[in-house]
């Protein structure tokens, strides 16, 4: 045995060994599930974003059509079908599935939006929905 300074044998205690590679690996896998849980939540976040912001431009180019032979003679309101039908047709531009309705002088659009969790463990996917109005003209503060 090789002796350390003040007479010490230099050998460790078997009970230590192993530790640190059990330490290391438990600390590694918790590292990597963490870095998981945060991508896969901002994908599930950023897919929320995206509908919304999908939603709200639908309903933005909805809300823009307005009833033409009524504007004519100084009337502002919206012309329904038309309304629907753009906002719809945005949609469908962009591959995206959703609900639109126009009433008075409002257009509503509904977007889900799925994405797939790519780190954490399973094949899970998050639904992403959200709904935006636009109004045509103006609207109380």
């Amino acid at each position: 045995h090789t002796r350390l300074p003040g007479g010490r044998p230099a050998s460790r205690s078997r009970r230590d060994q192993g530790f640190v590679t059990v330490w290391t690996v438990a600390l590694s896998f918790s590292c990597i599930s963490l870095i998981g849980l945060v991508h896969d939540a901002g994908r599930a976040l950023r897919a929320r974003s995206d509908a919304f912001g999908t939603a709200a431009a639908a309903a933005r180019a909805g809300a823009q059509e307005i009833d033409r032979a009524a504007a004519v003679l100084g009337d502002t309101r919206l012309d329904l079908e038309l309304a629907e039908q753009t906002a719809a047709a945005y949609l469908a531009a962009r591959g995206v599935q959703g609900e639109v309705s126009a009433a008075d002088m409002d257009v509503t659009v509904t977007v889900t939006d799925t994405t797939d969790l790519q780190i954490l463990p399973g094949s899970v996917t998050v639904n992403a929905t959200a709904t935006a109005h636009a109004a045509q003209g103006q609207t109380p503060p």
